[in-house]
């Protein structure tokens, strides 16, 4: 198997540089470094520094820069998770580097990190006598928080919220169109689909909206999320 090192670029090259040539436990064929989509003084920064560390590394590797949203964290997560999916498409596993990233780069990928499932890495740096940060003292491999993922007809229910208007009698004639002309069945289906949306918003999937006598049930932008991921398990399956 074949990796693409994801690198979440800050503001210190030679942290990312050693961090990227020390850590030898998979073989990296391709790097892709993440910055910022917005234009402020400090992804300027980040921009040259991207510039730099590409010019090194492409005599070693095919080397990419892509931009993502840093200010909104889940939808940062959410791109990070596209970026996955389209490398395991083409063959390649990530390794997410948030060596050298900004703090809301560090929050969007172990996000995405954990929901994939991809090995994430960061380092402590190491200084000279003057307090001088330069490279790498240590490379640590971050653990990935087990997530409590829906069951399979869990998953075909976040798929129908996605699809419809959320209101649970909808859910019950998409699922099986057929539970209209039999009230009993249909009222026992109610009361199925209402534990099991109970248990996914228990775990941070969907939300809730009252509507009138009726509640609206939408994907979280964590659901949103999950939902790539499970679409793109089915493709690389």
């Amino acid at each position: 198997m074949t990796y693409t090192h994801v690198v979440f670029v800050g503001h210190h090259k030679d942290r990312l540089m050693d961090s990227i040539t020390r850590y030898r436990k998979y073989p990296i064929h391709r790097v892709t470094l993440v910055l910022g989509s917005d234009d402020s003084s400090g992804e300027r920064i980040s921009r040259r520094v991207a510039d730099k560390v590409k010019h090194e590394l492409s005599p070693l590797f095919e080397v990419t820069i892509i931009r993502v949203d840093k200010r909104d964290i889940m939808n940062a997560a959410s791109q990070i998770v596209d970026l996955i999916q389209k490398e395991r498409e083409k063959g390649y596993q990530c390794i997410l580097n948030i060596s050298g990233s900004l703090r809301t780069f560090s929050i969007a990928a172990y996000i995405a990190g954990c929901l994939t499932q991809s090995p994430m890495i960061t380092s402590i740096p190491r200084y000279d006598e003057s307090d001088q940060e330069v490279g790498v003292e240590e490379i640590i491999e971050l653990p990935t928080i087990p997530v409590q993922y829906p069951r399979k007809d869990q998953v075909q229910l976040l798929e129908a919220i996605a699809g419809s208007s959320g209101y649970l009698e909808d859910l019950i004639l998409q699922l099986n169109p057929r539970m209209k002309d039999e009230p009993d069945v249909f009222a026992k289906e109610r009361s199925r689909l209402t534990h099991h949306l109970k248990k996914i918003e228990e775990m941070g999937f969907v939300t809730k909206e009252k509507i009138g006598k009726q509640v609206m049930f939408s994907l979280s932008p964590l659901g949103r999320i999950y939902g790539k991921v499970c679409k793109g398990d089915r493709v690389n399956s």
